[in-house]
């Protein structure tokens, strides 16, 4: 219900500004507030998939990037800034990975490389949150991939929490960019390496509502 009220004002939005450019700008400057700067309110906070994606990259033959990404993140996220703590809980389907060409989204789903049958979950549980003073630099936590379980850190981009509004619609969001590197045959995945790298690389969006 949350995300529907969220996309309706959306599309109200755009209809204010009538589509154009300059006009949506103008209208998410008079209508959207960004995250303001204080204090966050500590408890727990419903993961919003449709602005959360986990992102990922790795060279082809050492010339390219192959980019794709993954679809309908679930999971939770527990923030306190006063006492300088937290814990994220990502849940991936990684049978809704999307790379843009079905051809290579069915090799990533086979046994080749996620063996999604096998191992339907990919899940990211963190262990600690670290700050340098009131900001959060690091988080801490055990990925879960392929059937294995090893240590990952997302170093923080940006994280903020506060106020949203667009039109008629305000909402308290907690989010943040987050990036890391994992060698994916730590993760049992060693098909078609060095052609296709061993080093993933990536970039995770999270945005977060207080749950209900």
């Amino acid at each position: 219900m949350r995300t529907l009220r969220w996309a309706l004002a959306l599309a109200t939005a755009l209809l204010v500004s009538g589509g154009s450019g300059v006009g949506m700008a103008l209208a998410a400057d008079s209508a959207a507030t960004s995250a303001t700067t204080g204090a966050a309110r500590p408890g727990r906070y419903e993961i919003d998939s449709s602005h959360t994606g986990v992102y990922f990259a790795a060279t082809h033959f050492e010339r390219t990037l192959v980019r794709g990404r993954f679809l309908g993140i679930k999971g939770q996220l527990d923030f306190d800034a006063a006492n300088r703590s937290g814990s994220i809980d990502l849940e991936i389907d990684p049978d809704r990975v999307d790379t843009g060409l079905r051809g290579l989204d069915a090799v990533l789903r086979s046994s080749q490389f996620f063996d999604t049958k096998e191992y339907p979950q990919v899940r990211f549980q963190s262990t600690r949150f670290e700050f340098l003073g009131e900001q959060l630099q690091l988080v801490h936590g055990m990925l879960t991939l392929h059937g294995v379980t090893l240590p990952v850190q997302l170093k923080a981009e940006r994280f903020s929490c506060g106020d949203v509004k667009i039109v008629f619609i305000r909402r308290y969001v907690c989010g943040g960019e987050f990036r890391a590197q994992i060698s994916r045959s730590s993760f049992g995945m060693k098909q078609f390496i060095p052609d296709v790298g061993d080093t993933v690389w990536l970039e995770i969006a999270i945005e977060a509502s207080p749950a209900s």
